[in-house]
């Protein structure tokens, strides 16, 4: 299991991708995290200019991300900042239905 966080990294989300329909755009996102996740960081990630997510994107990020971490450390360890509502809760349900399974 990978250590408790310390230091605070912000993400922004429409910096480090071209959207959030794709495989390879979840993949960039899940490779920009895993990086601060394995050197101790927190993560504020910014939906901030982002638009809906498709479950591919969601799969090749959040999906591993709870893979490589679980559930719990990324609920201590990962923060969503200038979100929509809507953005929120489709993350949210996507992490409960998959922790589910593993």
């Amino acid at each position: 299991m990978k250590k408790k966080a310390n230091a605070v990294t912000v993400v922004e989300l429409s910096e480090i991708t071209q959207g959030t329909m794709s495989n390879s755009a979840g993949f960039q996102l899940l490779t920009i995290l895993d990086k601060n996740f394995e050197v101790g960081n927190c993560v504020q990630l910014s939906l901030k200019g982002s638009g809906a997510m498709t479950s591919s994107f969601l799969n090749s990020s959040f999906g591993e991300l709870i893979e490589l971490y679980g559930l719990d450390f990324i609920k201590e360890n990962l923060t969503l900042i200038n979100y929509k509502k809507s953005q929120a809760e489709v993350i949210k349900n996507y992490l409960e239905d998959v922790s589910h399974y593993h």
